[in-house]
This record gives C-alpha cells, sequence and structure tokens, in this order.
C-alpha cells in the first residue's frame, strides 16, 4: 500500500499521495485546508485515505504538528 506493486498502481501508493499532500502544503496549513485540496485529485479516494498518508508522512519525517497546523519539515 505504502509503495507501488503488481497490485496497487503508482498513482493510489501513499508514495504518490503523500507527493500530492506535499504539493499542497507549501509552508503552514491546517488538516482540513489540506483534505479540501486534496480532495479534488481522483488518486486521493477518501478521508481514510487522507489519514493514512498523513500519519505516512509524519512517521518520515517530512510533516510535523505546530500548535494544531501542519507543518512541511525542512533540511536545509
Amino acid at each position: 500500500m505504502i509503495m507501488p506493486n503488481k497490485n496497487i498502481k503508482l498513482e493510489y501508493s501513499l508514495l504518490n499521495c503523500g507527493a500530492i499532500i506535499l504539493e499542497n502544503l507549501q509552508e503552514i496549513d491546517t488538516i482540513s485546508s489540506l483534505w479540501e485540496k486534496a480532495r479534488l485529485t481522483e488518486t486521493m479516494v477518501n478521508y481514510e485515505k487522507f489519514v493514512l498518508t498523513m500519519d505516512y508522512l509524519f512517521l518520515i519525517g517530512v510533516i510535523r504538528m505546530d500548535n494544531g497546523m501542519i507543518v512541511r519539515c525542512r533540511n536545509d
């Protein structure tokens, strides 16, 4: 589910969904605002997939929570 394989196409993997979310998250945003942006794409099929993708991005250290806002981590 995270990586594409013979059963999961690239566009439906969490890897691709994470790229969609990161594309919409420039600096700081709310969960609800990110969901509104991401759900317009056909690959973000439901809110559960969105939450799993957010969990994945948090676990690999790409996003973090700061006072209720989602912040994109930068490697400067």
